[in-house]
């Protein structure tokens, strides 16, 4: 467990819904003010849902925008996606590795599976995955007249906190603040992935050319048992943001399977296919 410095840190924020996202102004005016050395780098558009989607087939067009927040930040936007962007700071832009990595602040929860497609989550995985940094993503739910900036003092206690006591190695932490005005947050709890799973479909759109257009409308399936993880006394994280609570979900980017080997068919008496079998899938 490394322990770092709690104060004068220097943070790197990212996120996916732009430059131009009130949760992003809101995290990096706090943690300016925090006395912490800023420095943003980012989409200059909405990338939401982007999960780790890199640009490979393009080149990624960068610029320097420290106007944008007052020049108490070195601010970067960027063509690409939200792992792009970290992945430009970490490797290129940034002169020195960051003490962390911050993405958010989301609008919109990230709860459960929501993580697997969330570009949020996946910023903030690139800097636990290329170096190692601590790196946690902040999401809020959101209803009108509601605003996470309230919120952001919560956020800076916990990086505090978890700096002072020891980081683990290779973790990244996912909060999730509750739609509710911050004077009416109850605390902080750590939390497990609810087991709420997407159901999709896509309805069909008017098209004046050839082919078909089609929307993809998501929907969200009740809490099921059978898909938790995690600690068993737990609380999950839909569970906490729905009683006032803020929730702390540790992750891990490996995607190893931790079930019971036993319950997988053994692969030692799978029968070698001839070669004239594999020409035939071939279609030699």
């Amino acid at each position: 467990m490394t322990k770092r410095r709690s104060v004068g840190l220097r943070i790197l924020i990212s996120n996916d819904d732009g430059i131009a996202a009130a949760g992003l102004r809101s995290l990096v005016m706090a943690c300016a003010a925090a006395g912490h050395r800023v420095d943003v780098v980012c989409p200059d558009q909405e990338r939401s849902a982007a999960s780790h989607c890199l640009t490979t087939r393009q080149a990624v067009q960068v610029e320097r925008v420290d106007e944008v927040f007052r020049s108490c930040a070195t601010v970067w936007t960027c063509s690409g996606t939200p792992a792009d962007a970290v992945k430009l700071a970490l490797t290129t832009l940034l002169r020195e590795p960051p003490d962390l990595v911050l993405t958010g602040i989301n609008h919109g929860p990230n709860l459960g599976c929501d993580v697997i497609y969330s570009g949020t989550v996946a910023a903030a995985m690139e800097g636990t995955t290329l170096l190692g940094i601590p790196a946690m993503a902040v999401s809020s739910g959101y209803t009108p007249g509601h605003s996470s900036g309230a919120a952001t003092p919560w956020v800076l206690a916990v990086v505090r906190h978890c700096l002072a006591k020891g980081w683990p190695p290779g973790v990244l932490l996912n909060m999730n603040l509750p739609d509710c005005p911050a004077s009416r947050i109850r605390g902080v709890q750590w939390c497990r992935p609810c087991g709420r799973r997407h159901v999709d479909h896509f309805q069909v759109q008017p098209s004046t050319g050839g082919g078909g257009r089609y929307r993809l409308v998501v929907e969200m399936t009740a809490e099921d048992s059978r898909h938790r993880v995690g600690p068993a006394p737990w609380p999950t994280d839909l569970a906490c943001v729905q009683d006032g609570w803020i929730a702390v979900t540790p992750l891990q980017p490996q995607l190893f399977w931790h079930g019971d080997p036993s319950t997988l068919p053994p692969l030692a008496q799978l029968p070698i296919p001839s070669n004239e079998g594999v020409a035939a899938t071939r279609g030699q």
